[in-house]
């Protein structure tokens, strides 16, 4: 069963790798551990691209059960109030969907 389990996470971030590209760097896909490049959906002319955030999440060998752990690596365009607001509203978003994959859901 744990076997299963880990299979179902790693087959999780290959997920989130292939919907993000060049935009999703694996650090671990086993406990997950990747940096995602995110954006609003508006700014794919990178001349208009004022605001993005590097999320980084990285997760214990105990998920989903336990969220991972959501942090800002780097941004642009965003001040600390509205960096910290982001990251918050994610790691709730976390604890909500605990027992879930949320991988993806969580770079939305």
């Amino acid at each position: 069963m744990a076997a299963e389990a880990e299979e179902e996470v790693r087959l999780e971030v290959e997920a989130v790798a292939a919907v993000y590209g060049e935009d999703c760097r694996v650090y671990c896909d086993f406990p997950p551990h990747l940096v995602v490049h995110v954006r609003p959906n508006t700014a794919d002319d990178s001349s208009q691209q004022f605001v993005e955030l590097f999320l980084g999440i990285k997760a214990s060998s105990q998920y989903p059960k336990e969220p991972p752990h959501v942090y800002a690596v780097e941004s642009k365009g965003l001040d600390e109030n509205r960096q910290a607001y982001l990251i918050s509203s994610i790691q709730d978003k976390a604890k909500e969907h605990s027992y879930y994959p949320m991988l993806v859901i969580l770079c939305e």
